[in-house]
């Protein structure tokens, strides 16, 4: 169990200012308070100290006189206070930049688990940046198998023998990949197990980025997230920091847009997944966007660890407004209830009872007179009593009252910073789908503007031209000499059919003939090259030709109705004689 130091004093909490001030520090330093009013945090103190355990220091301290002693001593901004947490990081450099050491607010028993992993995570990120987590493979005695059973919150949690869990931690594993990409219910993972900690350390079964990119090639189209973007240049990244340097990539402008006037930063946005085409593998990296297709096939991106989810998926299209929260309604106050009278009533007529005879001969004794001064001041009292009561119900009520409108206050406050988020999401996704709306108008622009690039009278010149073009733009200048665009023949109907078949651009006619030419088309999944036969069925005679020709046939267009192909010969000689352009359902050549 960890340990949680109580600070208790203004003086002990003076002396936790000195140290977060100093130098001194080896760890990172979780500070959680205790509400105003309250005996407890409203955060799990506990659950944070269990998981430090020997990466960081907690400190619990209640709010008052004592967290006001330390923030006098903190500089400005830096405080902690009113139930919520914070943990301050190894060195200074947090000091300026505050969002490194955020503050986490709980505000009721509602925001316990949100509170309580938000700053778990944060220690964690934290203990990781200062070197504390490493990984040490030479104690193979300490290796476990586990499969995983739940993904929640940042965590994994694994069953590495039946009863005993172990969590995965996001933060000791990848920085700034979603524990979700790393990992999946059911998949079976290695790792080494502390079971002090309750952790399981996965990193030595990360994949290496040579090995998980070999199967990229020339003119696959891969995910790629936007790291960093200039009015110039960006930097994609094709695989993370994992166990070695990650894989980022440079593009230009003319990588981007087609449009001479676009700036970057107008069309990427830092964190962005994108669909971008090899130009050239790696290890030196070439990517475009210029030519994505939305009908394309997007190569999955590798998994880190073995049998894991991909690393990157497309980010989701949420065109739907999210359901709204309704606003938190003031109860209606209760009727008032008729104040009592303040005369006291007048007492209550007793019927006299018959007198009981007495013993024969014994005299009856006289009747006493009423003391009228005991009667009120009996009477007085019950009036003052009754006034009493009623200052003391008009006090509870008012302490009710007050309480139930900090209630609604809270409850009001909430739903603002709820609506708040809501809008601030809402604005990034919009602002994220204008850009890339931008992005593709920029390149059709591009594509059919009539002032731009050169025009041919003759038809044929210009589609050569077009691949040409295709082949000098996914063809390093270096290895141009030694992969040299082919010759090839445009069969006679093959331009007739290119004008008669919708819904295709030439610049994408252009680019899957360059890839056929150049033999490229059978490694791409998305060409799913093959031969072409007399009908669908897979007992169809394959369709030839007089002069030993085969036909084949390949995508131009995958997952849409009515997907576009192209047909072609290969010639005994290996000379390729385009034929047509067809719908799915077309086989004829």
């Amino acid at each position: 169990m960890g340990t949680v130091t109580q600070v208790r004093t203004a003086h002990e909490a003076q002396a936790l200012a000195d140290v977060l001030n100093g130098d001194a520090r080896k760890r990172p330093m979780v500070v959680v308070t205790i509400p105003a009013g309250k005996s407890e945090p409203w955060i799990d103190v506990q659950e944070i100290a269990d998981q430090a355990g020997d990466l960081a220091e907690v400190y619990l301290m209640p709010t008052g006189a004592v967290s006001w002693a330390m923030a006098q001593r903190m500089p400005e901004g830096t405080e902690v206070y009113g139930g919520a947490g914070r943990v301050y990081p190894i060195g200074h450099e947090w000091l300026r930049d505050l969002t490194r050491s955020p503050l986490r607010f709980a505000w009721d028993a509602r925001d316990r688990e949100m509170a309580t992993q938000f700053l778990v995570s944060d220690m964690f990120r934290m203990a990781t940046a200062a070197g504390l987590v490493r990984v040490d493979p030479t104690t193979p005695q300490r290796t476990v198998d586990g499969v995983v059973t739940m993904v929640v919150s940042g965590r994994a949690l694994v069953e590495v023998a039946p009863g005993v869990l172990a969590s995965i931690a996001e933060e000791l594993t990848v920085d700034g990949v979603p524990i979700e990409r790393l990992v999946q219910v059911g998949q079976k993972v290695t790792g080494r197990h502390d079971p002090s900690a309750g952790r399981l350390d996965v990193r030595a079964s990360l994949g290496r980025a040579e090995t998980a990119l070999s199967v990229y090639d020339v003119g696959n189209v891969v995910w790629a997230r936007v790291v960093k973007v200039r009015p110039a240049a960006a930097e994609l990244m094709l695989f993370p920091a994992s166990r070695g340097a990650a894989v980022v990539v440079s593009v230009r402008r003319e990588d981007v847009t087609g449009n001479p006037w676009d700036t970057l930063d107008l069309l990427l946005t830092v964190g962005e997944v994108v669909a971008a085409r090899v130009v050239a593998p790696g290890p030196a990296w070439a990517l475009t966007l210029i030519d994505v297709e939305d009908d394309e096939e997007v190569l999955p991106a590798p998994a880190l660890l073995p049998g894991g989810p991909p690393w990157l998926v497309e980010d989701a299209d949420e065109d739907t407004e999210p359901e709204p929260v309704p606003a938190p309604v003031r109860p209606q106050a209760p009727p008032p209830v008729a104040a009592e009278p303040s005369v006291a009533p007048a007492p209550l007529t007793q019927p006299r009872p018959t007198p009981k005879p007495g013993p024969p001969g014994r005299p009856r004794p006289a009747a006493a007179k009423p003391d009228s001064g005991a009667l009120s001041q009996a009477l007085l009292r019950i009036d003052a009593l009754t006034a009493e009561n009623r200052t003391l119900r008009s006090g509870i009520d008012a302490r009710d009252e007050s309480a139930a409108a900090k209630q609604m206050e809270h409850e009001q406050l909430r739903w603002l910073l709820d609506q708040a988020e809501r809008r601030a999401n809402r604005a990034e996704h919009d602002l994220k789908a204008a850009k890339v709306r931008l992005r593709k108008a920029g390149n059709a622009r591009a594509t059919t503007s009539p002032d731009e690039g050169p025009r041919f009278a003759d038809r044929e010149q210009g589609f050569r031209y077009l691949v040409t073009t295709q082949w000098a733009t996914r063809t390093v200048v270096g290895e141009q000499a030694e992969r040299p665009l082919p010759d090839y023949d445009l069969g006679p109907g093959f331009l007739a059919s290119l004008d008669e078949v919708s819904g295709v651009t030439e610049t994408k006619v252009a680019d899957a003939v360059f890839e056929i030419v150049t033999g490229l088309a059978p490694q791409l999944n998305g060409r799913e090259v093959h031969r072409l036969r007399s009908g669908m069925g897979g007992d169809d005679p394959i369709r030839t030709r007089a002069d030993g020709a085969v036909a084949w046939r390949a995508s131009l267009q995958v997952k849409t109705a009515s997907a576009r192909r192209i047909h072609y010969w290969a010639l005994p000689n290996q000379r390729i004689e385009l034929a047509r352009i067809a719908l799915h359902d077309d086989y004829d050549i």
